[in-house]
């Protein structure tokens, strides 16, 4: 039953997003759609790819850092390969959770424990929240600055927007200001999930050092990402501000993330259209943006495909016979 219902669900979002996509696509003026596509500076693009690509290094380590508090001592080289996995799988997957199994899986089966496969598969999940919770954080932490930054582009966006980024800001730091509180209550919690919870929301707040390192790696792939969206505007031959770039993207990535469609798509593709439409891009240029960052990700996830590859032969190559 829960088999059936899952696979409802990806229908309806896989539905929702091409009948979005079908919408936007409705709309545009082909020809000079497709000319935008056709006349992008491949220069620009190939150093976007490239930036992309060891951008996401920096969230690997990211997240290594973070396997550490839980227990995870593996080489940072391991971390870097299983990222990129995750990578490949989530290109094939209806969401990102399928690169996240793959990344536990390969966690927990490099790491034998006495306490049980089950425990350390869940100690790694904790880990792959705790980065996705940082990076997240991360984006709206961007976005609120520059919106306070230049409040003539804040006039762009609805109110509600505005207080909702900032909302969102707020949160974490207040939530990481509260753990002793909340801590003491789930330690009273006489149930197992209390204690694994408490175990692990203490083993970060005991090392502000590691969140302070994880905090700054978002911070730097956040902004690697930011200037992958102006060579992407310079590609495209349009003029795309750094002062809001700051603003648009985190917010898209943030609108791509919500579980309504399959992988973002064609709420990523709105998000563009609507954000890039607030300084005047034309609906082409906006939308053939969305393509390009959405194939320079589909690239560097076959670049996962490799890293896949090989790893599976070495694994076999050192596995005994």
């Amino acid at each position: 039953m829960a088999k059936k219902t899952a696979s409802w669900i990806n229908w309806i979002k896989a539905g929702v997003g091409l009948g979005l996509l079908a919408i936007l696509f409705w709309s545009l003026d082909w020809r000079q759609f497709v000319h935008t596509l056709s006349t992008a500076n491949f220069g620009f693009v190939a150093a976007a790819l490239l930036a992309y690509t060891v951008g996401k290094v920096l969230t690997a380590i990211r997240w290594a850092m973070l396997a550490r508090p839980p227990g995870f001592k593996n080489p940072l080289k391991e971390f870097v390969a299983f990222y990129y996995i995750g990578m490949f799988f989530n290109l094939f997957a209806p969401s990102t959770l399928g690169g996240d199994a793959g990344k536990v899986y390969y966690l927990t089966r490099e790491r034998g424990d006495a306490g049980g496969g089950a425990e350390t598969a869940t100690r790694a999940v904790i880990s792959i929240l705790a980065d996705r919770a940082i990076g997240m954080t991360v984006l709206f932490w961007i976005a609120a600055v520059a919106l306070l930054a230049f409040p003539g582009y804040a006039e762009l966006f609805p109110q509600a927007v505005r207080y909702a980024t900032y909302i969102s800001a707020v949160l974490p730091i207040a939530a990481y200001a509260a753990f002793p509180l909340v801590g003491r209550r789930l330690a009273k919690i006489r149930h197992s999930l209390a204690q694994k919870l408490h175990d692990m929301g203490n083993a970060y707040w005991r090392r502000p050092d590691v969140l302070a390192g994880a905090v700054l790696l978002s911070l730097a792939f956040h902004l690697i990402q930011v200037a992958i969206q102006v060579l992407i505007a310079d590609a495209l031959a349009f003029e795309l501000p750094w002062s809001y770039a700051l603003v648009f993207f985190p917010l898209v990535d943030v609108v791509a993330m919500l579980p309504v469609s399959i992988s973002g798509i064609g709420i990523r593709e709105g998000g563009y259209l609507f954000f890039l439409g607030r300084i005047g891009v034309a609906p082409e240029r906006a939308i053939a943006s969305s393509i390009v960052w959405l194939a320079i990700v589909v690239a560097s996830g076959l670049v996962g495909g490799l890293v896949f590859v090989l790893y599976r032969e070495r694994a076999q190559s050192i596995s005994p016979s």
